[in-house]
């Protein structure tokens, strides 16, 4: 099976991003955990976290992966070489697509017509695109869920990236 990229060849962007289809994520962590093998970051530490919330309308769950606004820096090493950034190629649904953002026909354009950015970022990237984004997720971005309600650190999810 082809790649598809060329990974002999330097993936050139003029505006390199991210975007996010919500109605994707299952919350799995993969990107998560292929970002912090891939730049060797330390436990409790995070340049892409995934918050699980309660939907408030009828206590689903919903993901929202975050990337940190002065650590990620979208794969760069690896656009270097032609590969994708290790979060994109970790993501079992394809929720997340990288691409130029200033190419009208490339794999973001879609996402990003119809997608938004976070209003209030707070330390997380201002530039990713967002499918699917509610204003409650927004509004409790800082705002996880415990894990059991017996748990012993039941502020798990709420931690901040780093």
């Amino acid at each position: 099976m082809p790649l598809p990229w060329d990974p002999s060849e330097p993936l050139d962007h003029a505006l390199p991003s991210i975007g996010v289809d919500l109605r994707r994520c299952t919350g799995c962590h993969a990107c998560s955990v292929a970002c912090k093998v891939e730049h060797n970051v330390p436990l409790g530490s995070f340049r892409l976290r995934v918050r699980w919330m309660e939907d408030p309308a009828d206590g689903t769950m919903a993901f929202l992966p975050l990337f940190h606004g002065q650590t990620c820096d979208l794969g760069a090493d690896r656009g270097a070489v032609g590969m994708l950034p290790a979060c994109v190629a970790a993501c079992p649904t394809a929720a997340l697509v990288f691409g130029d953002e200033a190419d009208d026909a490339g794999p973001l354009a879609e996402l990003i017509a119809s997608g938004r950015t976070l209003r209030q970022p707070g330390d997380a990237r201002d530039d990713v695109s967002y499918r699917g984004l509610a204003d409650w997720q927004e509004e409790r971005i800082n705002a996880g869920v415990a894990l059991h309600p017996d748990d012993a650190d039941p502020i798990y999810e709420q931690g901040t990236i780093r």
